[in-house]
């Protein structure tokens, strides 16, 4: 079984919501998981609002392309969008290693902490409440507000890995 995209939704710095839309699975879709995503199998019927892959892809792409997408467990985003996007645009809330965990198995350093515990804990947020499905927005906001509380920090981080990179790169 492989996840596929079936809502999209990006907001601007401000919050603001930018971009939502339904997407059309032109596979037979096995689990719609309503339960988080508050899709039905009526959403993404053929006539409804959802728009094919390929149109939402290049929109997102539009979009996003030479800009900061601040997110929490983008790759996963990325990959069932089929986009790749430059690391140094890229900030993830579930990366950002003041935001982790230490591995209790052991077998890596460190671990993402759920988007829902970051909100919680850092900006006194409930999130993603048990029973009720994710808001899109919501999500999209919480890590956005999570970035800006830990830009400063994040971009002194950041900068350093570019320079790294650059000095690395001239040899």
């Amino acid at each position: 079984q492989h996840s596929r995209l079936a809502r999209i939704t990006l907001a601007n710095y401000d919050g603001e919501c930018i971009y939502d839309t339904l997407v059309q699975v032109v596979e037979t879709v096995t689990d719609y998981r309503t339960f988080v995503s508050g899709i039905t199998p009526q959403d993404l019927e053929e006539g409804g609002s959802a728009i094919p892959f390929e149109e939402c892809r290049s929109q997102v792409l539009e979009l996003i392309t030479d800009k900061i997408v601040i997110g929490h467990g983008l790759k996963n985003d990325f990959r069932v969008l089929g986009v790749t996007h430059p690391w140094y645009f890229t900030r993830d809330t579930a990366k950002y290693e003041p935001f982790m965990k230490v591995d209790p198995t052991g077998e890596k350093d460190f671990i993402p902490k759920k988007l829902k515990v970051l909100a919680k804990d850092k900006l006194g947020l409930v999130i993603q409440e048990d029973g009720v499905p994710h808001c899109p927005l919501e999500d999209a906001v919480a890590a956005l507000e999570l970035y800006k509380k830990h830009r400063t920090k994040w971009e002194k981080a950041m900068s350093y890995k570019m320079e790294r990179t650059k000095a690395i790169t001239k040899c």
